[in-house]
């Protein structure tokens, strides 16, 4: 076992044992998530970045290729409205790994966590510097570092495409982005400790899901090949589960909900994306567009 997940599950234990029950209360009484409390949440398409350099990174590329969901949101604080304070951005992902249709919560995903700083040392810097009213605008940092078979240690970011799209707020601007066919992720990968990034995946985002209030992002959940090491991502693996249980807990969700691993089935974009071609266009007001959900 390498020193990296002797870490995590030193980190594991530390989270079970002193920050999970934190978590759980704080989130209780704020009847959100304690971190990135409020978001939006569309389904994707991941591909293969062209022109991959390495035999690996091709390797990890396929794997992740697939339908995927997507999760924006803020750092600490609630967006009320057109006010957006001053606050760093999240973006979580969950690649499936296979065409399609997927299934929310269904084991064997890859979820990947990342933030808007690159640093815990620029966080003060980055945090200023982030524009907090455009999710597309921003550069998202793993600012952790997972480890692949192969490869070792390495370091995850996301260039976002798409930015300067019309609306009001951060969440109008990115649905109109992916309207307009704009909006698009690229996941890059280097050596841990170096800023020698490449292409490694394309994320085309499809449409908005209701999914925020089922879709359960795990730093625990590394079934496509990048595994989280270190003792921070250990740290939060239970204190993120404590506060998904506190925020259900708090809206009076039933025990049998709690139980069930929701697994609700979603379309492959792709097929909505080839309906789309022979569709005649459609009017529809904004309104309409936030009311599309899958399910």
């Amino acid at each position: 076992m390498s020193r990296g997940r002797i870490y995590y599950g030193l980190g594991v234990f530390f989270g079970l044992l002193l920050l999970s029950w934190v978590f759980f209360l704080l989130s209780f009484l704020r009847r959100a998530r304690f971190f990135h409390p409020t978001g939006v949440v569309y389904s994707a398409m991941a591909y293969p970045a062209p022109g991959l350099a390495s035999v690996m990174g091709v390797e990890v590329a396929e794997r992740l290729s697939g339908c995927a969901l997507v999760r924006f949101s803020g750092g600490l604080f609630k967006q009320h409205g057109n006010a957006v304070r001053t606050d760093s951005l999240g973006l979580g992902l969950r690649f499936h790994g296979q065409p399609g249709p997927c299934t929310t919560n269904a084991p064997g995903g890859q979820d990947l966590f990342l933030v808007s700083f690159h640093s815990f040392g620029a966080i003060a810097h980055d945090i200023k510097a982030t524009h907090r009213d455009d999710y597309l605008a921003n550069t998202y940092w793993a600012i952790t570092p997972y480890e692949v078979k192969g490869l070792g240690r390495v370091s995850l970011r996301i260039i976002a495409s798409g930015a300067g799209a019309q609306g009001l707020s951060r969440d109008e601007r990115l649905e109109d982005a992916v309207r307009s066919g704009a909006a698009s992720l690229r996941l890059e990968m280097a050596p841990w400790g170096t800023d020698d990034y490449q292409p490694l995946t394309e994320v085309r985002l499809d449409s908005q899901v209701a999914l925020e209030d089922e879709l359960r992002l795990t730093p625990h959940e590394a079934g496509r090949g990048l595994r989280p090491i270190g003792f921070l991502q250990g740290l939060r693996v239970f204190p993120y589960a404590a506060s998904h249980l506190a925020r259900r807990l708090s809206h009076g969700s039933s025990r049998r909900s709690l139980g069930a691993d929701t697994r609700r089935i979603l379309p492959d974009p792709r097929a909505s994306q080839r309906m789309n071609v022979n569709a005649p266009p459609a009017v529809s007001s904004r309104s309409e567009g936030r009311e599309r959900v899958v399910g």
